[in-house]
């Protein structure tokens, strides 16, 4: 049997979710379906490397976006545990797993990511984990609450804030990271030359410059891995974190343009090319106002603030996505925020106090425009207002030379 309504969101995440929220805010009668992979409704994965490692007693409601009477409510009708399998856009209709079919008005894909697989002899045995759902942060848990050791490949978000929950339970990390220090992707080399110290002051051991050759398991089960330079590591379980793949197949087979990237291309209102369709999140290949620039962020609040915006746009507002993009993270008793391109990393400038933690740091493209700032805090409160001031110097096109600490509010 075949089901129609004026909006249909694929994905379901927090992008699908806000989309809902700022959809019925403006119309009230239009039909919403939110159609969902995982068991779940929609729920934040920021917790998922935090809160959930850390904690015994926090669960997977605690992470859910909104409350459970927000979808009957809202009068937005949830498939969870389904998938869409296929987008015929001449007849805008979508067929699920289960056979079962959705025509639409509008429809939303926000589809996400998921981890990228390392690919090397010994990574299906069993303590080899990727985090990405709540079942996967369950399955690290559970790992971490009867283990001494854990290896760590990666030392983006994820490796970091996954040692550092190591070290909280008093499970010893070893991460192992192909280039020269932690969150080499956007970080300068002070600011990585810092986090590395931070982390081994604490007991977080690093192998740089090297990648997993190999996993070893005994009886099924992971117990050492081997690098690319020699170095052999015992450990009880394993976690990868070395990137995402975008869930982009669903676009990608109903023919709509992609960029080199695989994200999807969307303009500023974050269409894409058929115009009955939109897209927002991680695979959202955007137009960002601010950096002159199309891009994809692959981050919460990207997706929240995505979402909020696409569902105004599909319920009638003419705005265009206009935000500097926003990232996080908390890691032992540290808060990080980053505003901005992350790729920036011409030239950079260190305000505040790097050995206190306590600082902020600017990067400029070639010409001395500042396009990023990454500021680190112990006190979270403080950084709102840092982010405020980042998002001020950046959108007004402020030079690295004229930046002080108190342009930054330190």
């Amino acid at each position: 049997m075949e089901e129609s309504t004026r909006y249909l969101l694929v994905g379901g995440g927090v992008a699908s979710v806000w989309a809902a929220q700022n959809i019925r805010e403006r119309d009230n009668e239009g039909r919403i379906i939110l159609v969902g992979g995982e068991k779940h409704p929609p729920y934040d994965r920021p917790p998922l490397s935090k809160q959930y490692l850390t904690r015994d007693d926090y669960t997977a409601e605690d992470a859910y976006s909104k409350f459970d009477n927000f979808y009957p409510d809202n009068r937005i009708q949830l498939h969870t545990g389904v998938k869409a399998t296929a987008i015929h856009r001449a007849d805008r209709v979508v067929t699920l797993e289960n056979g079962s079919t959705i025509r639409y008005e509008k429809l939303l894909l926000a589809t996400g990511s998921s981890p990228r697989r390392l690919e090397v002899p010994g990574s299906d045995l069993q303590g080899v984990y990727y985090l990405r759902t709540v079942e996967d942060a369950e399955a690290i848990r559970i790992a971490l609450q009867h283990s001494r050791r854990a290896a760590i490949v990666g030392a983006g978000y994820i490796g970091v804030e996954t040692a550092a929950a190591c070290i909280e339970r008093g499970v010893a990390a070893t991460v192992i990271e192909p280039e020269g220090h932690p969150w080499s992707h956007f970080a300068s080399p002070t600011l990585g030359g810092f986090l590395r110290g931070y982390l081994e002051a604490r007991g977080v051991a690093f192998h740089f410059g090297q990648i997993v050759a190999s996993l070893e398991g005994k009886n099924g089960h992971f117990h050492a891995l081997t690098t690319s330079g020699g170095e052999r590591v015992e450990a009880d379980f394993a976690v990868i974190g070395v990137g995402i793949t975008l869930n982009t197949q669903l676009a990608a087979d109903a023919g709509l343009a992609l960029d080199s990237a695989g994200a999807v291309i969307v303009n500023e209102f974050l269409q894409t090319s058929d115009p009955h369709i939109w897209a927002a999140g991680d695979i959202a290949a955007f137009q960002d106002i601010v950096l002159g620039r199309r891009w994809h962020a692959e981050h919460h609040l990207n997706a929240k603030w995505q979402g909020r915006a696409v569902g105004a746009i599909m319920a009638g507002e003419e705005k265009p996505y206009d935000q500097v993009a926003y990232f996080f993270s908390d890691f032992l008793d540290l808060h990080m925020i980053l505003r901005g391109d992350p790729a920036a990393q011409a030239q950079t400038k260190l305000l505040g106090d790097l050995a206190g933690a306590e600082f902020v740091e600017l990067y400029a493209d070639e010409s001395g425009r500042i396009r990023k700032g990454i500021a680190i805090s112990h006190e979270e409160p403080k950084l709102d207002a840092v982010s405020d001031r980042l998002e001020e110097l950046i959108r007004a096109g402020a030079t690295l030379e004229s930046a002080g600490a108190e342009s930054v509010g330190l």
